[in-house]
């Protein structure tokens, strides 16, 4: 039996969000550089950078031949957040996609977690797919962080309104449908592998090993983790919902046993529940029924979203082709 043939290679868009990155940009484009299979295009996204990240782009860039690589810079007008700095990514490459005919957009962080190597496995995955999006098959990080985001994505897949897969990062390759509708139905509250998950097409996982950060530390730090965690299963889960009912409906019971109770032992002349205690049983109940028609009210409003602003998720303030 003859093996199967291999597929050929795909040109590609390679999307890659910036910040504070000199220590790691150099290395990550001539690694790019080594992995592209000739016409690729590589689209670095400036998100308010205040270090030389931009300087170093520009002569790392020079170094680098056009055919093999070509390199863009988008800059946005301030630090808009990695999540949205990947969408402006995503803005250009459709442009840059729609006029050279490039069926493939990669999105790969800066910190060469991901390896710029492991292009070539999604793109080869992506070929039958809309999405192939790699899954940490093993991760270089403190046993703290890794518990953590193991509680955060079991959370994430028990109650989020689409299956967001457990361990998936942004590292992907996206057909151009696929990025079309990520852009046209992001909202305020941006979480890329939500939202990715959220579009649907066919999508697969690519299991690949993650190393540790090229500098040695992380950018968003535990305060920009928790933010992201908390507007992640708040956008993209209904576990909040979840836990309006749940405190809701055992305030009601334990008012209700309270009420019961008071009633039981002033009809048999045991004690004359009165003054602070009643105050306190009165107002739990008061607030229990409260708290049920505002669990109606959310799950009223999460069964009809509407947009709550008009604003651009970005400003895009320069584009430019570097070599």
């Amino acid at each position: 039996m003859s093996s199967p043939t291999p597929h050929a290679p795909q040109r590609c868009i390679v999307v890659v969000p910036v910040f504070n990155e000199s220590a790691t940009i150099d290395t990550l484009i001539k690694r790019i550089t080594d992995t592209s299979t000739g016409g690729w295009t590589l689209i670095a996204v400036d998100d308010g950078c205040n270090d030389d990240t931009v300087e170093q782009l520009r002569r790392t860039a020079n170094e680098i031949d056009r055919s093999q690589l070509c390199i863009h810079l988008v800059t946005l007008s301030r630090n808009f957040g990695h999540h949205r700095a990947i969408l402006a990514g995503l803005d250009a490459a459709v442009r840059e996609a729609q006029s050279t005919g490039v069926g493939r957009i990669a999105v790969i962080d800066a910190d060469l977690q991901d390896r710029p190597e492991d292009l070539r496995t999604l793109l080869d995955a992506s070929a039958d797919h809309d999405v192939a999006y790699a899954v940490r098959a093993s991760r270089q990080e403190s046993v703290l962080f890794q518990l953590a985001a193991r509680l955060f994505y079991k959370a994430l897949a028990r109650w989020a309104r689409s299956p967001v897969p457990p361990n998936a990062g942004t590292y992907s390759v996206l057909s151009l449908r696929a990025a079309r509708t990520m852009l046209d139905n992001a909202d305020e509250n941006v979480f890329f592998p939500g939202l990715r998950a959220w579009v649907g097409y066919s999508q697969t996982p690519v299991p690949l090993d993650r190393d540790a950060r090229g500098d040695g530390r992380s950018r968003v730090g535990i305060r920009g983790l928790v933010r992201l965690a908390i507007g992640a299963l708040f956008g993209y889960s209904r576990l909040p919902l979840h836990l309006m009912v749940l405190i809701s409906a055992a305030s009601l019971v334990l008012s209700a046993i309270a009420t019961i109770a008071m009633v039981i032992l002033k009809a048999t002349g045991q004690v004359a529940v009165e003054g602070i205690p009643l105050i306190v049983v009165l107002i739990l109940f008061s607030l229990s029924v409260l708290g049920v028609f505002l669990t109606i009210l959310a799950y009223m409003v999460s069964r009809n979203p509407a947009p709550t602003q008009v604003r651009s998720l970005f400003v895009i303030a320069d584009e430019s082709c570097l070599n």
